[in-house]
């Protein structure tokens, strides 16, 4: 009989047991049933970092989809020598998020507060304007992620903008022209970090080596229900009258995400480096 390989999924919202704007059943189900369909693979859960030394022990995989939650100072230091020793970790949508404080503007608008946490991840979260249609582009066809995507796709979801910490090690997998950044982006943050050097695009995805590790990043993956929705208006790329859905589920019914999930759990219950 084989050896189980260890999964831990981490998905939840902030504060502890709250949904933050996404239907966190609907993820943690989905990605469970992914996991699942792999009869190597024994998975446990949480909903933050707490722990984590724990639960990292004897795992090969850390797959996370949170919204608020972010690992602390010493939670971080475990996971980088996790990830250091060996460990891969799949980062999804808001894992990039965390800890954002008010500023004096008048339309309340906050800061996001760059931590450790963001440069172990080696990505950092700035802000997204509405959900939108976006085209979206494999900019290395040659990784296992993206391993039978096609050259070009299209997407509705939250365009995050996100800032690449460590681009020296760091391979940029999926990008988009597709995102309109608001002035409060420059305005809160200095200027808008989540350009990459063409001076267009912005990164929807990458990997990064840490020591025998790896972290691989993928923003897509928004979804909401009745009950969880906290959206006020979309792109009219969406809806023409802007409104939001009541139930979206965007990249999570569509065949390409599906396959960037399930090439993102081979290459992270692989044995190869």
């Amino acid at each position: 009989m084989t050896d189980p390989i260890r999964v831990h999924l981490v998905a939840g919202g902030f504060p502890a047991g709250q949904h933050a704007g996404h239907d966190m059943d609907y993820a943690r189900l989905r990605l469970l049933g992914l996991l699942q369909a792999n009869e190597n693979v024994h998975t446990t859960v949480s909903g933050d970092f707490t722990d984590c030394d724990k639960w990292l022990a004897d795992c090969r995989l850390l797959v996370t989809y949170v919204a608020g939650p972010y690992a602390n100072d010493e939670q971080t230091a475990i996971i980088e020598a996790w990830l250091a020793g060996g460990g891969r970790w799949v980062a999804l949508h808001g894992s990039c998020g965390g800890k954002a404080v008010r500023t004096d503007r008048a339309d309340r608008q906050r800061r996001w507060v760059k931590e450790q946490y963001h440069h172990t991840l080696g990505g950092f979260f700035l802000m997204h304007p509405p959900i939108r249609e976006m085209r979206v582009s494999v900019e290395d066809s040659t990784h296992p992620l993206m391993d039978g995507l096609p050259e070009t796709f299209t997407i509705r979801d939250e365009p995050y903008m996100v800032e690449i910490l460590d681009p020296e090690s760091t391979r940029v997998l999926l990008t988009t022209k597709d995102i309109d950044a608001p002035a409060s982006a420059a305005e809160i943050y200095g200027s808008d970090t989540s350009l990459l050097p063409d001076g267009e695009s912005r990164a929807l995805g990458f990997i990064r080596e840490v020591g025998r590790g790896a972290v691989a990043y993928f923003a897509p993956g928004h979804t909401h229900s009745p009950l969880t929705n906290v959206q006020t208006r979309v792109h009219e790329s969406v809806s023409e009258d802007r409104l939001p859905p009541k139930t979206f589920r965007g990249v999570w019914e569509t065949d390409v995400y599906a396959k960037i999930l399930d090439n993102a759990v081979r290459w992270g219950t692989s044995e190869a480096a």
